[in-house]
Order: structure tokens, then C-alpha cells, then sequence
């Protein structure tokens, strides 16, 4: 963070909120040791905006479910449901592991830039889910829509919304473009923050509905995601621009 080494306590505690302290208790009752702390201090909230931090850094971690795709030709996917491919939520072998990375990658994208989940549920319900994708992409492949044994919960059999009485609201479909413009980046193409009159939110529609292609042979490769027109005339441009500003940074001595 900027200046971060710089700030007083004042100003720390000013920027932040001063330190929240939590009385430790042990769970039989007793007394604490001698040695016990007798509180714990919440960690203290850092989160700020991408664009006012000095020379980010992006760290993917987490890899200890990860596989060769040429040792395991049919694997277990262990991605989060909200992340994953509907071939898994389906019960579908994973016979294209990294198509299935390609689908992830799309809902990660969507998230990153818009700040909220692609697919929203009250819960991770994998049926709940499903039925997101379906509101927000059409219908999927046919063998999937006859497969999927809670379809009559949610979906008549023309693929209109089933009315149901536990549901705070009566659904409507929110197709892709709709949720693209719900991004926070606003609503009109005067306040959007996209560059709406060049195309960039067609752009942008197109690379992520190739991502998220329901049958996993027909979504793209990596190699072929990097000359899709989003990639070409927006991202990787914006990209250089930010290396070129970090070259400019002069460390101070």
C-alpha cells in the first residue's frame, strides 16, 4: 500500500479503525493459564482498491488438488460447485480436464471484473446452480436437460420458470448481457466504464460465453482465448500499458 511504512499509530488506527480485541475463554470454563493471552486482536482489514495499490502482484496458490492431464485421463474434479463445470455438477466423466479449467477460468473472470458471483444462490446448492446457468446462458445440450433429475423443480418442460411458493421471489431470466451490464461498471453506455461505442462489452460477452460454452469440446484453448477481439483490443493492450507504467516507477532511495 502506499506509504504504507510511513503511517503513525494515529494515523494507522485513523486510516483502518483501531485494534478489535476478543476476550479468550476456555471452553471448559476454567481460568486461563499464566502463559494464555487473555484476548485476541482481529486482523486488521486491508482491502482496497486494485488501482490505488503500489505494483500489485497476483498470486494463484492452492494446487494440492491438481493433476497431470496425461497421467489421469478421466479424474475427480474437486473445484468448489460455484466454480464448476456443469459436466461435473451433471455426473458427466471428465473426459476434457482442460476444458473444464476453460469454464472455471470464465466464472472466475466474470467475478473478478464484476465484483459478484456469476451464478448467485442463497446457498452452494449444486441444483441451484444449474438452474443459474441455465437463466443466465439458455438451455443447455438436451442430454443434460433430460438428465438432470430436479429439472421439474425449477424448469417447465418448455423452459419456462416454475412457480413456487418457497421462493422469496418469482425468478426472472437474466440472460448474460444483462448480468454484463450489472457489473457495477453502470448501467447506460454514458455511465458505463466500458468502452461501450468501440465494443468492448460485445467483446467481452462473446470471450466469456466461449469460456462457458456448455459442451466442453467446444470451448476454446488457452492459446485460442489469447486472439479473441477482448483479448486483442482491450486486455492484453491494458497490459502493456500497466507494464510500461511500473518501468516508469523510480525506486526512492
Amino acid at each position: 500500500m502506499p506509504h504504507f511504512d510511513d503511517l503513525s499509530t494515529s494515523e494507522l488506527y485513523k486510516r483502518f479503525g483501531k485494534p478489535v480485541e476478543v476476550p479468550i475463554r476456555r471452553v471448559d470454563g476454567k481460568p486461563g493459564g499464566p502463559h494464555a493471552p487473555p484476548h485476541a486482536i482481529y486482523s486488521m482489514n486491508l482491502s482496497m482498491p486494485a488501482n490505488e495499490m503500489d505494483n500489485p502482484e497476483i498470486i494463484i496458490s492452492d494446487y494440492g488438488t491438481s493433476f497431470i492431464v496425461a497421467d489421469t485421463p478421466i479424474p475427480t474434479l474437486h473445484t468448489p460447485a460455484l466454480y464448476s463445470p456443469p459436466e461435473d455438477l451433471l455426473n458427466e466423466p471428465i473426459i476434457h480436464p482442460t476444458a473444464a479449467d476453460i469454464w472455471t477460468l470464465g466464472v472466475n473472470m466474470y467475478e473478478v471484473l464484476g465484483e459478484r458471483p456469476l451464478f448467485e444462490t442463497f446457498s452452494w446448492d449444486r441444483d441451484d446452480i444449474i438452474g443459474e446457468m441455465i437463466n443466465t446462458l439458455g438451455r443447455p445440450p438436451v442430454r443434460w436437460w433430460n438428465s438432470w433429475l430436479k429439472r421439474s423443480e425449477f424448469f417447465k418442460e418448455d423452459g419456462s420458470w416454475v412457480d413456487d411458493f418457497r421462493r422469496i421471489s418469482t425468478p426472472v431470466f437474466r440472460r448474460l448481457p444483462q448480468r454484463l451490464w450489472e457489473m457495477g461498471r453502470g448501467e447506460t453506455a454514458q455511465t458505463c466504464e466500458w468502452d461501450v461505442a468501440g465494443g468492448e462489452l460485445r467483446a467481452l460477452e462473446d470471450f466469456l460465453r466461449a469460456m462457458m460454452t456448455f459442451e466442453p469440446a467446444e470451448r476454446p484453448t488457452a492459446d485460442q482465448l489469447l486472439g479473441y477481439e477482448y483479448m486483442v483490443k482491450w486486455a492484453l493492450p491494458a497490459w502493456e500499458r500497466q507494464k510500461r507504467q511500473k518501468s516508469r516507477i523510480v525506486p526512492s532511495l
